[in-house]
């Protein structure tokens, strides 16, 4: 890799700002935007800014990808219009995303924004060969655009090692203290600016005068030493498990449906980067891999088809299985045409993925609707074999019919289910804990109204279980009274891990697992007063299986130690007790009072 001197750089950095003044003024916005949010501490990154953060990062490859386009035609300025659209249709975006996230935020915002970049990026692959085509000029369009995304990471990983190692300098030599965010922000400049920066600044412009290829001898390496053996191995791997499942005479699992998908995707890339060399090279492997790979790749499909239908058929169409089924499909529709055409014009791959990434984002056909219909139409047909048996379910069924629910549930399309239930499930949601979570279902309300039995024989010893859920009808308390009596007070919210409150005058621990609690004096260590919280829970579970019925007063602890006095106000509580009579803890919230005697 030849490193350019000053002049290049300058130069080269010149011509780029003018041939893509608006995409790198919108990396410089985008970044001084996040360096911003990162510095101000009362914001959050990835919670109350994602819809402008998700905005700004998408931009940059659809802005790169429309110039490129427009640079296909003579008159570059009519194309402009062109611009003016993408930027229209990310304050779309922008518009469509919710300002804040939520933890358990409906996954489709995420899913379109993943495919709307990965179809910004794939844009840039074939986008000055929409209306031209010379297969040279493609495959050095191809092996440059990877030169300068490595070339400018390159560059930019070093110039941020650089400058963290200048900070560490100036922190050690001049005792200055530099917080540890400027390192992130630092990051995100180089990342943002400098990145996009050089990598525009890398980028010929006459792309279809460069005609001659220039297959160098470390591709061929990669090619001949790497990519192939890896895609023997997974060839032998997968006909080893299909000749299994032959023998076995048993289904193929889910989870082959990746390997097959990843091996395919091997050898596209493999095919794209032999084509123009293929029959010209001395390499009988490389010679050889068209149309063989192909061929022995057909097998695998009806596998890979065999193991998504499978999972389907089990338990419908999610969002994940729509993307497999597509992709597979996708794969099959490639190796016919690479099989068949005479053409072979490789920019059908990027094409074709672009064009599913774009048309799965939405509309009925869409990755969200069909997953949607396909869901309520299961919980549909379940809910009806369970009413035609006496409201009576397997234990399997309601299982399912408790995940389609929290599958609706998250997507905020419960209300499908509103004609099969008799319900109006949208009135069975409560108000969010907190400005940092959203509404929930109250399952348990909803079950309980639906009054399904279960088929105890169908139950196995290890499902044998209660869940158990509490949590306070007041949002707010007022220990103002109360607290008059006590020395110390805190809050405590535990889920799922061990923790340890290390205050001035005492240490408060817990172990979930074993379901311990203790709290001793810091001058007294040895002094633990071990708190009764396994007693508290079983106590509660043998009450009723409803912990929303009981008084508040139940969950209460006061613990009387000769050296203090505890209280324990329980307002949040998650457990279940298992057929074997243990208990799994999950999490509780509450409030301490210490009262020193």
């Amino acid at each position: 890799m030849k490193i350019p001197s000053l002049i290049d750089i300058t130069s080269k950095a010149e011509n780029a700002l003018k041939r893509f003044p608006i995409t790198i003024l919108w990396s410089i916005i985008g970044t001084i935007y996040c360096i911003y949010i990162i510095d101000d501490s009362s914001r959050d990154l990835f919670k109350n800014n994602i819809n402008v953060t998700l905005t700004l990062a998408l931009g940059i490859s659809w802005f790169i990808g429309i110039q490129f386009f427009i640079e296909q035609f003579k008159n570059e300025k009519k194309w402009f219009w062109l611009k003016i659209v993408v930027l229209a249709l990310l304050g779309l975006f922008y518009w469509y995303y919710p300002s804040v996230s939520y933890y358990d935020e409906n996954p489709i915002y995420m899913i379109r924004f993943f495919l709307f970049i990965i179809a910004g990026h794939l844009f840039i692959l074939f986008a000055p060969f929409i209306i031209k085509w010379d297969k040279n000029a493609y495959w050095n369009y191809l092996n440059l655009t990877g030169v300068a995304i490595t070339r400018s990471l390159f560059f930019s990983i070093i110039l941020y090692l650089g400058l963290v190692l200048a900070l560490l300098a100036i922190e050690s030599l001049f005792d200055v203290s530099i917080r540890g965010k400027r390192y992130g922000q630092l990051f995100i400049f180089c990342l943002g600016i400098m990145n996009t920066w050089i990598y525009l600044a890398d980028f010929p412009k006459n792309i279809f005068s460069n005609t001659t290829l220039y297959f160098n001898k470390a591709i061929e390496v990669l090619i001949k030493y790497i990519l192939i053996p890896l895609v023997l191995l997974y060839l032998i791997i997968l006909y080893a498990y299909s000749a299994k499942i032959i023998l076995l005479w048993e289904l193929p699992k889910g989870w082959v449906s990746y390997l097959v998908i990843a091996l395919a995707a091997l050898g596209f890339i493999i095919q794209i980067i032999i084509n123009p060399i293929q029959k010209t090279i001395k390499s009988w492997t490389i010679n050889r891999f068209y149309p063989w790979f192909y061929i022995l790749l057909i097998p695998l499909n009806i596998l890979l088809f065999i193991a998504i239908f499978r999972r389907i058929n089990d338990y419908g169409i999610t969002e994940n299985r729509y993307f497999v089924l597509a992709i597979a499909l996708w794969n099959v529709a490639m190796i016919t045409y690479l099989l068949l055409s005479k053409k072979k014009a490789l920019k059908i791959i990027p094409i074709s993925l672009f064009a599913i990434a774009l048309l799965s984002s939405f509309g009925f056909w869409g990755a969200y609707s069909i997953s949607n219909f396909s869901q309520t139409k299961r919980f549909e047909n379940i809910y009806k074999t369970i009413k035609e048996n006496n409201n009576t379910a397997s234990n399997s069924e309601l299982t399912e019919l408790k995940s389609i629910l929290k599958f609706l549930e998250k997507r905020e399309k419960e209300s499908n289910l509103n004609a099969v239930t008799n319900l109006n499930l949208e009135s069975y949601r409560e108000p969010p804990h907190n400005d940092r979570s959203k509404s929930y279902l109250d399952d348990y309300k909803i079950w309980k109204k639906l009054a399904i039995k279960v088929d105890s024989t169908t139950i196995e010893k290890t499902d044998q279980r209660n869940k158990y859920y509490y949590r306070s009808k007041q949002n707010n308390y007022n220990f103002s009274t109360s607290i008059k009596e006590y020395d110390y007070f805190t809050s405590i919210d535990y889920y799922n891990s061990n923790k340890i409150i290390n205050n001035d005058e005492y240490i408060i621990a817990i172990d979930m697992h074993a379901i311990k609690m203790s709290i001793a004096p810091k001058n007294d260590s040895l002094h633990k007063i071990n708190i009764p919280l396994r007693e508290k829970l079983v106590q509660l579970s043998e009450t009723t299986d409803n912990l929303n019925n009981l008084a508040e007063d139940n969950f209460i602890l006061v613990i009387k130690d000769p050296k203090v006095d505890i209280k324990i106000i329980l307002s949040e509580l998650t457990f279940n007790v298992n057929y074997n009579k243990t208990i799994d803890f999950h999490n509780f919230k509450g409030f301490i009072f210490l009262k020193e005697n």
